[in-house]
């Protein structure tokens, strides 16, 4: 049976250069923050996909969705690595290569506040966000298979990014400083739907 430990934490720091909070009914606000940090291979691994499908609503900000065409091939432009093993003590899963890819880039998606786009389970994308940006996301469907990650041939996936590295007085504290850049009102109904 796979290990689908969810992180425990209600708010945690993630690679991909935001902070995420758990909220009730199986949804999660992102928060993504220029201060924060992001894997060491961010630029080269950015595009990943997700087991489950999830429908994202822009709160704060203006985020770039950036959906990929990806085809198993040898010799392929980019490793898949399968995000397949138990956490670490530093947070994030164990992972591997599992085999190559070509990938092929869609037209750059742009959402602002009051905006949603819908993602299917192991729909391959990127945000590649400026500034900060808010966003609540509901989970749907969960899938039985793995998120993979897509690093650039020839690089090193970072399998020592720390989640723990801040504190969740920290995290909190880059929460409300973006919070404070929209209509946290809207926020706050948001999260209580």
């Amino acid at each position: 049976m796979k290990d689908f430990t969810p992180t425990a934490e209600q708010i945690s720091l993630h690679g991909l250069g935001f902070i995420q909070v758990k909220l009730p009914a199986n949804r999660r606000m992102h928060v993504w923050h220029p201060d924060l940090p992001r894997r060491s291979c961010y630029a080269r691994s950015a595009i990943h996909n997700h087991r489950f499908s999830f429908l994202s609503t822009v709160m704060i900000g203006e985020q770039v969705n950036r959906r990929y065409v990806v085809v198993p091939t040898p010799d392929g432009s980019h490793d898949r690595i399968s995000h397949d093993g138990p956490r670490s003590e530093r947070g994030g899963r164990l992972s591997y290569v599992a085999d190559q890819v070509n990938v092929w880039a869609s037209p750059d998606e742009h959402y602002g506040p009051g905006a949603s786009y819908l993602m299917q389970p192991l729909e391959y994308h990127e945000t590649p966000n400026s500034g900060i940006v808010v966003t609540i996301m509901q989970k749907l469907h969960e899938g039985d298979v793995h998120a993979s990650s897509l690093i650039e041939r020839g690089h090193e996936f970072d399998q020592g990014f720390d989640r723990f590295q801040l504190d969740a007085a920290a995290l909190w504290a880059v929460v409300v400083d973006a919070l404070k850049r929209g209509d946290a009102a809207d926020v706050i109904k948001a999260v209580a739907a």
